[in-house]
């Protein structure tokens, strides 16, 4: 009988520990793989809100642009005008008169530069937030259908249209965030845009 207990108490214990290994094998594997293909650069490019952000800059980039042309076109005009008057003005006048006019053509080209490197600032914060969003809308249609693993298309050499997710995604976003405001943040010496 005690021999019937002890085969008894190893078998179980040999079955307790063989469902133990077994249960931790499948703990320890991966999800199968279900697996989406999203073309983010052709989300970005087709999207209404990076469309919006893009005509917003080129209408602030023109009119701030058509500023600096006039105010360089003013500074010509003076540096010709300093030019009749040499043979009039002391040497020392005419040399206090010049430097003037250069300051003030370095200080435009220095407020140009600054307001390029704002608008730049201000598109990829702008792209940023877009792209968030993008994600997120992503990660819910993934959950939706149950999609455990989304790749970017540029990381694939070859899939199957039937993987991609890009056109749900885009329309998506569009109906989330169509159009974006842009925030600068404007340098105070930097000409503003005239309304």
């Amino acid at each position: 009988m005690r021999m019937h207990r002890l085969a008894a108490a190893i078998i179980l214990g040999l079955g307790v520990s063989s469902f133990g290994a077994a249960s931790a094998q499948e703990a320890s594997k991966p999800p199968v793989p279900s697996i989406a293909i999203v073309d983010v650069e052709r989300i970005l490019r087709e999207s209404l809100a990076v469309k919006s952000a893009r005509g917003q800059i080129d209408d602030i980039a023109g009119g701030l642009q058509q500023q600096i042309a006039q105010e360089e076109e003013k500074m010509r005009s003076e540096e010709q005008q300093l030019q009749q008057q040499r043979a009039i003005l002391t040497p020392a006048v005419y040399a206090e008169r010049r430097q003037a006019l250069q300051e003030r053509a370095a200080a435009l080209q220095q407020r140009a530069r600054s307001l390029r490197q704002t608008l730049d600032r201000g598109m990829a914060q702008t792209m940023q937030r877009i792209q968030l969003v993008l994600f997120e809308e992503i990660g819910k249609l993934s959950e939706e259908m149950g999609v455990n693993l989304v790749l970017p298309r540029s990381q694939i050499v070859v899939a199957f249209d039937s993987f991609d997710i890009s056109e749900q995604s885009l329309e998506r976003l569009n109906a989330r965030l169509s159009e974006v405001e842009m925030k600068l943040e404007r340098d105070e010496n930097a000409p503003q845009p005239r309304n």
